[in-house]
């Protein structure tokens, strides 16, 4: 018997890629899907829910003995103990609460990049071709991982071309990058 495919709600999907930082608990491969556990798509509840990279998503549907084992038991201890390391990591990190807020806020004061987030993102995942704005913003920004970041303001800050001779502009972002912890002069 087929089971009736239920959405993952938006406020779930946005909090499991914050609490997993955008990667699999399997390999830390960033951009992930949401894998139902138990293979049943409408069971959305918290603890059948896992992110998993494409790769990682097709071994844990696979039946062939040449796959890596990824039963449900597995894919729950590797999600749970990923979830706890990205909050000791949260917790470790400079950035403030609102940090991801002031993305938000710097890109709608200043209007449109020269060019657009899709665009520039779907590089890294060809599915941000589909996403909105705020949701490619959410998700990149979700991460804790410092490197990841730098890298991520490094291009919003070549998309809007931020550079201290446009001192308004450049006063915006570089209150972005603070808060994340991080300090302007560190973007290449």
């Amino acid at each position: 018997m087929t089971k009736t495919r239920i959405p993952v709600p938006e406020a779930t999907r946005l909090q499991i890629i914050f609490r997993c930082n955008n990667r699999c608990p399997v390999c830390q491969t960033p951009f992930i899907v949401i894998h139902h556990v138990d293979e049943d798509p409408s069971n959305n509840e918290d603890d059948n829910l896992a992110p998993l990279c494409p790769n990682c998503h097709t071994q844990a549907h696979a039946t062939s003995a040449m796959t890596l084992s990824l039963t449900p038991s597995r894919i729950k201890a590797l999600r749970d103990k990923w979830y706890t390391y990205c909050e000791a990591r949260k917790d470790s990190l400079a950035a403030s609460a609102n940090a991801v807020l002031n993305v938000h806020n710097f890109v709608r004061a200043v209007g449109f990049a020269q060019h657009g987030w899709s665009k520039t993102f779907s590089v890294l995942d060809p599915a941000y071709k589909e996403l909105s704005r705020d949701e490619i913003i959410n998700r990149v920004f979700a991460t804790s991982n410092r490197d990841d970041l730098v890298t991520y303001l490094t291009t919003m800050k070549y998309m809007y071309q931020v550079s201290p001779d446009r001192q308004d502009l450049f006063e915006r972002f570089s209150r972005v990058c603070h808060a994340f912890g991080i300090d302007y002069a560190e973007l290449e």
